[in-house]
């Protein structure tokens, strides 16, 4: 045996050694080949985990060296560590700097993360028409997520003036280039018939694909499509399906709709629980219309004990919501029902209300949900 073990012995030596070799030369050609300094690939190495452990720190004072000899995409993630407080101290005025100066200097990260910040106005004034001006310098480079915003403010008219053609054409270019976001976006155009001729059939393909990317607007529209019919056949199971992976990822629509299909739609077997369920979900987020079917569902005793006063204190939170249908027939129905009710009582709605204003106390309802019909 051991003389079997000392005849393999130098030879897996000598591979070993030639695969360190092969890997020793290949980087270094590599580093040879990029068009990145050593000083920014040093950093880059530390920020990933790239043969060295990653180290923040180490990773932050190899980009400022870099960043300081003028590379762009250094100066960029100089700011953005910077701006976050990644291996330096929090400064977004400096980190809002050398973004700044990466973006002029033509880095389309840079330009995007502007974008972004002067959309939202994250430490800088909001200002839609610069972002507009970001986003646009990062998409004309091909930056697929710029594309995609800017498609979206030429749909909305947001900083630019709107135009149903230029939204199709930048969300037709982020699509291209593999973008869920964009993918969904040009979809609705597809549905809608937003700078191009409806076409259900390539929205549903378009969705398919953002939805393999895991994107839950896709889940969400994916959902509607199968539940009315458009671009697929009806199928009630697959929209629930969709809408349910769109739910699960938050979004109060279709957490709304599912609240909806278990229990008015006549869709399926009503399940109030479940259904009050999901329109707790949805309401928790603000969604109006969720905390007003709530509302009648405790009025009327659909999977909670019925309740008047826990009803008229929903109603107020809804009303006080986003309900742009229905809103003056739910406010005559509430001053009708507060008619009838007592000083002590409508002070008791008055707490109610305060209550399900927070969705700390809408969760409460939670443990109300019976299994009544």
């Amino acid at each position: 045996m051991d003389s079997t073990l000392r005849r393999f012995a130098l030879p897996l030596a000598l591979l070993c050694f030639g695969l360190l070799a092969y890997c020793l030369v290949a980087l270094a050609i590599s580093l040879w080949r990029s068009p990145h300094s050593p000083t920014l690939l040093i950093g880059a190495f530390y920020d990933e985990g790239i043969i060295v452990d990653k180290n923040p720190v180490k990773a932050a004072e190899w980009y400022l060296r870099a960043a300081e000899k003028g590379e762009t995409f250094a100066q960029f993630k100089t700011g953005f560590f910077y701006f976050f407080g990644r291996g330096v101290a929090v400064d977004h005025r400096k980190g809002l700097e050398w973004i700044t100066l990466s973006a002029e200097n033509g880095n389309s990260e840079a330009q995007f993360f502007l974008g972004d910040a002067n959309y939202g106005g994250v430490e800088i004034p909001r200002d839609s028409a610069q972002a507009a001006v970001w986003y646009r310098k990062a998409a004309q480079q091909g930056h697929a997520r710029a594309q995609q915003r800017l498609a979206d403010a030429y749909f909305r008219g947001i900083g630019v003036e709107q135009s149903d053609r230029k939204a199709f054409f930048w969300a037709r270019k982020a699509s291209a280039r593999g973008d869920a976001e964009g993918q969904t976006l040009l979809a609705t155009f597809y549905f809608t018939g937003v700078g191009t001729p409806k076409n259900p059939q390539q929205g549903i393909q378009l969705l398919t694909q953002a939805a393999h990317s895991g994107n839950s607007e896709a889940y969400e529209w994916l959902g509607m499509a199968n539940l009315n019919g458009i671009g697929t056949p009806k199928d009630v199971p697959a929209a629930i399906g969709w809408y349910t992976r769109a739910g699960d990822a938050g979004r109060a629509k279709a957490q709304y709709m599912l609240g909806y299909l278990y229990s008015s739609s006549g869709a399926v077997p009503a399940d109030y629980p479940t259904a009050n369920r999901w329109l707790l979900k949805a309401a928790t987020q603000g969604y109006a219309y969720a905390t007003a079917t709530l509302a009648e569902h405790v009025d009327t005793g659909k999977g909670f004990e019925p309740n008047k006063l826990r009803a008229c204190g929903l109603v107020r939170v809804a009303l006080n919501q986003k309900l742009s249908e229905y809103e003056d027939d739910l406010r005559g129905q509430l001053e009708h029902e507060e008619k009838a009710l007592s000083a002590e009582q409508l002070a008791d709605v008055a707490a109610l209300e305060a209550l399900y204003s927070t969705p700390q106390g809408l969760g409460q309802l939670l443990g109300d949900i019976t299994s009544a019909p």
